[in-house]
Parts: C-alpha cells; structure tokens; sequence
C-alpha cells in the first residue's frame, strides 16, 4: 500500500519536441510501473446558451430516464428539476454566440468497477477540483465500462471568472479522479504516455469509429502513401520528431531511475524495518520498469517495419522447418 498523504499534483511546462512535462510524485510512477489502468477523462463538447446546455441535460439523462445528481447532492429525476436547474444556471450565462456556459466531460472507470465506487469518486473528483462551479452527472452503464457523463456550469461563484480547462489543468483532473478511485478500492492511475513509454496519442473518436466500421480515414492513406515514398527512396534517416521522440524515453527512464535511488536513500536513513523493507520494494519497482518500459514508435516508424517485413524474400522450406525446431 502507498502512502495517500505522498500524492501531490505535479506542475506541468511545455518543451519543444518533446510534448508536455508533468513532474510526476514517485507514487504516480510506481502506479505505472505495476501496470495500473488509466484514468480516462475527455472533454466532449462545450455547449453555448439555455438551448444547448438543455440538449446536454437531455442526452446524458437519456431523456429524463436516468437521475442527474447535483453537486448539492439534489437528485433530479424529471425534466421540470431540469428546467429549474437551467432557470438557476442561465442567469450567468453570456450574450456572446460562441460563448463556452458548459462542458460536458465524460469519466470511465475499467470493466467490472461498481457504479457506487464511480458515484463516490465523482463526487469528490468534482468537489475538489470544481468547488465554485455548479455541475450535475449521470451514470451510464451501457457499455462495458461504467462512465459518467457529467455537465459543468463555465461561471463559478465569481461571475468574472470562467472555468480554464488547458491541458495541465486536464491532467491534474485526471490524477484528482485516479486519487479518488483509488480510495474506493479502483486502481487507476494518471501518468502521462510518455512515462509509460507510449508515443502513440489516443485516436481521435470520429477516427477511431471510422476504423471500427472498416473505413479508412484520409489521414492514414496519406501516412501510408508518404512512408511508401520513404521506404522506395532507400530513407531510413531518423527524423526530428523521431529522435526528440526516444530523447523523451531515455530522460523518462533516468526519472525512474532517480526516483529509485532517492527511494533507497530514504530506506537507509528508515528506523522501521517495514518502512525500509516497502520503500526498498518500491524502489525495486522502478528499475525494473526503467529497463523494461516500451520504446514508442512513431507511425512513420512502424509503416517502415511493415514494408520491410513484406519486402523481405520467402524463406525456404527447410529454413522455415528448422526455425520451428522441426529439422533434422
């Protein structure tokens, strides 16, 4: 078990090349390095005026279907709580036609989590980190996942003051929601994919649905087209990207193995011997993961691998028969 009190919200800066920094709390890495799955939190949309935070309402109550739970703790069950709560919400609501008055951001836990210990980790993810901005959720388990889907008012309590939802900010949401998980008995975590030697980003969700009908997107026929290009040409020079990309990886690995070392520190200058054993183990953790943490690839990389996988001759039978252990 790790210490709760240790967890703290990491600052996060921007480094050319190289994406976003977050300088993570040790107890994040070893979360990584045990395979913990990741807290997903996304923005959906944004909604401008009474009409459209009303169609939010409508979509993730299922119509009025599903209750909506206020951050007072109210439980609306009908459309009429509904158009109370917009009443309240759209006094502070702007004139402006591309005026941001909500969001709609979804929460899932993995396969199998208990809709209460997602109600509780909601509550809490949206006290601490909202506690000036009205908001409600709704759960919905029509998916393996259980996901809530919840709507937050932009203006807090200080009418000049708009909710700023960058992608620092985004990330400490993501770690608050792992934390409060966590305290349910769900194990998430929140480490950024650089740290879990990932370089891939998530696909976009209009491209994700379009790979899942078989359709494919204009921006991987042009990858592919382009790595085609690459490979007739004879280029296997490592681009810009690429290079920042693994300069990324190796600094991730010597986080790891920094923290490891200042683990063991700590356990030598530990009185008790449970404490110096745990900190030991943890530290333990880490090295581990710093030599066996994936190298990412970029997609160019990995269009090369394929075309070079398929423009490699046949190998003969008696190869291929004594590759499988079966010559004699």
């Amino acid at each position: 078990m790790i210490d709760q009190p240790l967890f703290e919200l990491g600052r996060a800066h921007r480094v050319r090349g190289q994406g976003i920094h977050i300088r993570l709390h040790w107890t994040e890495r070893v979360y990584a390095a045990r395979g913990y799955r990741q807290a997903i939190v996304k923005v959906t949309s944004y909604a401008t005026g009474r009409r459209n935070v009303a169609h939010h309402l409508t979509y993730i109550s299922r119509d009025g279907k599903l209750e909506l739970e206020t951050d007072r703790g109210e439980i609306l069950t009908t459309r009429e709580d509904q158009k109370e709560l917009l009443d309240r919400w759209a006094v502070d609501f702007d004139d402006r036609p591309k005026s941001r008055d909500a969001v709609n951001i979804v929460f899932s836990m993995p396969p199998g989590s208990s809709k209460e210990a997602l109600k509780a980790a909601i509550r809490t993810t949206l006290g601490k980190q909202f506690p000036e901005h009205e908001s409600v959720f709704a759960i919905h388990e029509d998916r393996q996942h259980p996901h809530a889907h919840t709507v937050i008012k932009m203006r807090g309590q200080e009418a000049a003051k708009k909710l700023r939802l960058n992608k620092p900010e985004l990330y400490k949401l993501r770690q608050a929601f792992a934390q409060a998980a966590r305290e349910q008995g769900v194990k998430l975590s929140a480490t950024p994919r650089f740290a879990r030697g990932i370089g891939k980003k998530a696909a976009r969700q209009e491209l994700y649905f379009m790979r899942k009908r078989g359709i494919k997107p204009k921006v991987d026929r042009e990858a592919g087209q382009e790595a085609r290009l690459d490979f007739e040409r004879g280029g296997r020079e490592v681009k810009l990207w690429e290079r920042a990309l693994s300069a990324r990886n190796e600094l991730e690995r010597e986080q790891y193995r920094l923290e490891a070392r200042k683990l063991r520190e700590r356990a030598a200058k530990e009185g008790d011997a449970k404490a110096r054993e745990r900190f030991l183990g943890f530290a333990l953790e880490l090295e581990r993961f710093a030599r066996t943490m994936p190298k990412p690839k970029t997609r160019r990389q990995r269009w090369l691998e394929k075309l070079a996988e398929k423009s490699r001759p046949p190998q003969p039978q008696k190869d291929r028969d004594r590759g499988m252990g079966l010559g004699l």
